[in-house]
């Protein structure tokens, strides 16, 4: 019998999947300043060099098609080219580079949109939570009151957070979690926007929807570092009867805010015993579930 050297039984490699991204961009009116930023980024990426690092990219641009079904025709076409992932981006984001797209990539989350504020006053940041979880986000835009949601707290602005519902300027998403979602993916109506309408398909369905608040986005301008002082020209431009001003008293801004923090502090406590109520502890030995948090109550 033939002896076998030593060292010629090899471990089999595991397969290496290299991404495979489509950036989808539905155009709805083409600008200088989205041409120009475009180029930089497609430059950027096509020109990256990082030793180890693998990756095949296209992008496919959607003109003068509603935003739904636009989106629902890149994820078609991304499937369809096995992709792994696709990409969403607006036609008013500037600035991106190489190393946002590769962030969001490494992220490897179900859906993971970068962080940025609505380009129009007063600037709300476009990462949200609900105060009540029970009530549908599609149903917030038609709800007659000042709890429907909130932004993710200043405190909690980094890294990755679970939100609620966020803009999709530069989101990236599984292709598979698309399998798990009813077609058509994308819809709009009076109601709510289409991200509305799919953040309930994703909540429901139970996939990870999380913004990145290491991906800084610029949206028509409005960036994280000059914020504030487009605020401070919607204000001065808005004037004290402007149409999206309400004027209050000082007493009545206290109690606002008073008002305002506690449904928020509400909001957040239900939200952490929700994540504590999911732990679970495991054997060391083959990672066995053998039991979960008990919140015990005080006597």
């Amino acid at each position: 019998m033939a002896k076998v050297k030593r060292g010629s039984k090899r471990k089999a490699r595991k397969e290496v999947v290299v991404p495979k991204i489509l950036i989808g961009v539905p155009i709805l009116a083409w600008t200088h300043e989205f041409a120009m930023s475009f180029l930089s980024f497609w430059t950027d990426l096509m020109t990256y060099q990082h030793k180890g690092r693998r990756f095949h990219v296209a992008y496919k641009f959607m003109y003068r098609s509603p935003v739904h079904m636009a989106e629902e025709k890149i994820v078609e076409a991304a499937i369809a080219a096995d992709c792994t992932h696709v990409m969403f981006m607006d036609d008013d984001i500037y600035d991106i580079t190489a190393q946002d797209f590769l962030k969001l990539l490494d992220d490897d989350k179900d859906i993971v949109c970068g962080a940025m504020f609505a380009s129009g006053f007063p600037h709300a940041l476009c990462a949200f939570r609900r105060y009540d979880t029970k009530v549908p986000v599609a149903n917030m835009p038609i709800l007659n009151s000042a709890a429907r949601l909130y932004e993710i707290p200043p405190d909690q602005r980094t890294g990755l957070v679970n939100v609620d519902l966020s803009a999709y300027g530069f989101a990236l998403f599984k292709t598979s979690i698309f399998k798990k979602l009813k077609q058509p993916w994308f819809t709009c109506n009076t109601q709510a926007p289409t991200d509305s309408w799919f953040s309930d398909s994703v909540l429901n369905a139970g996939l990870e929807y999380v913004v990145d608040f290491d991906v800084k986005l610029n949206h028509r301008g409005v960036n994280w570092e000059n914020r504030d002082l487009w605020i401070q020209m919607g204000l001065r431009a808005a004037g004290p009867a402007g149409d999206n001003m309400i004027m209050l008293t000082p007493e009545e801004m206290t109690r606002h805010n008073a008002f305002m923090a506690q449904k928020l502090v509400e909001a957040e406590t239900k939200l952490e015993k929700k994540r504590g109520d999911k732990l679970r502890f495991y054997k060391k030995s083959n990672k066995e579930a053998v039991g979960s948090l008990v919140n015990k109550k005080e006597k």
